[in-house]
């Protein structure tokens, strides 16, 4: 069995270690804050950017969108004129 001061001594040695871990502990949280904080290249600023990035594509693609429904709507308008042309031919070949 340990003696009264051989615990006292065993318990300042956790305890000392125990300062160091915190230490340690304290220096990670204050460099992840920093990191996440960062004014400049911080997360919240990375994801900032980002959603900047997705809303200015958001519109690009509703543009590209209406693009598409434009081009839709005048490939059906030529075949139309296409046919009446065709129509019209026949009409002044076999009439």
């Amino acid at each position: 069995m340990a003696t009264a001061a051989q615990e006292i001594a065993l318990m300042k040695q956790r305890i000392s270690s125990m300062e160091d871990k915190l230490d340690s502990l304290d220096d990670k949280l204050d460099a992840l804050t920093k990191q996440l904080l960062d004014p400049d290249n911080g997360f919240v600023v990375r994801v900032n950017k980002n959603t900047v990035f997705r809303e200015s594509h958001n519109e690009i693609i509703e543009e590209f969108k209406e693009l598409q429904r434009w081009k839709s709507t005048v490939s059906k308008a030529l075949w139309g004129l296409y046919a009446a042309i065709i129509g019209y031919i026949v009409k002044l070949i076999f009439w």
